[in-house]
């Protein structure tokens, strides 16, 4: 089991920590609270810990369809 941060890409707000089987991959979506996200990159992966930045996957579906 690895630490996990998710944090909101733009803010930087802490939305949820845990632990994980293991990181989640760029581009895959994960469920924090009742939301969907989107990992777009991870900081500082190491065996000991994660940090990844996600966004809200609905502002992702509203800038595909502009």
């Amino acid at each position: 089991m690895i630490p996990v941060q998710y944090r909101d890409a733009e803010s930087e707000e802490l939305l949820e920590h845990g632990y994980e089987a293991a990181a989640p991959e760029i581009g895959s979506r994960v469920g924090i609270g009742f939301k969907e996200y989107e990992v777009l990159y991870r900081w500082r992966c190491v065996p000991t810990s994660c940090i990844v930045y996600v966004r809200r996957a609905d502002s992702l579906e509203k800038s595909r369809a502009v």
